[in-house]
């Protein structure tokens, strides 16, 4: 930069010395849903407005174009994975309450004893799983009747 005659003001306050990760392959484009992704930043070399100009540059408005579109699929997709994974909470107290039930219907149909306790520890296993499961998603889950 300085052969090409940048100011050393431009220099120290524009321009920084690149490091190896930035330099790195877009992992977005091999793994799409890798973890940690959210916390991605653009390198300052594609943050800077070309040295200062304020013309219009259309290939990095393009660039800024599909970042923010790979942004907001991004967006979109963890809304999609937190209406399922609330969707999943309600589903899973409905599976105990189901189980629960069963259990309590085994146990009136139940003619021995034996089978009767056995019914009834079922019961109140799966009712115990369905109140723990309510209290930890309370408030979190969506229920669909």
């Amino acid at each position: 930069m300085q052969r090409l005659g940048v100011d050393e003001e431009t220099l120290t306050n524009v321009y920084q010395e690149i490091q190896p990760s930035q330099l790195t392959v877009n992992q977005e484009v091999t793994e799409e849903n890798r973890h940690g992704q959210g916390s991605d930043r653009l390198a300052w070399f594609w943050r800077i407005n070309n040295g200062g100009n304020t013309h219009e540059d259309p290939w990095m408005d393009e660039f800024y174009r599909v970042n923010w579109l790979k942004a907001k699929a991004r967006w979109q997709r963890w809304e999609e994975e937190l209406s399922l994974v609330q969707h999943e909470m309600g589903w899973t107290v409905g599976w105990f309450q189901q189980k629960k039930d069963e259990w309590h219907r085994r146990y009136h149909q139940a003619k021995k004893a034996g089978h009767q306790e056995y019914a009834q520890r079922q019961v109140l296993l799966w009712e115990k799983f369905e109140l723990d499961a309510q209290n930890a998603f309370n408030g979190k889950m969506i229920i669909v009747d």
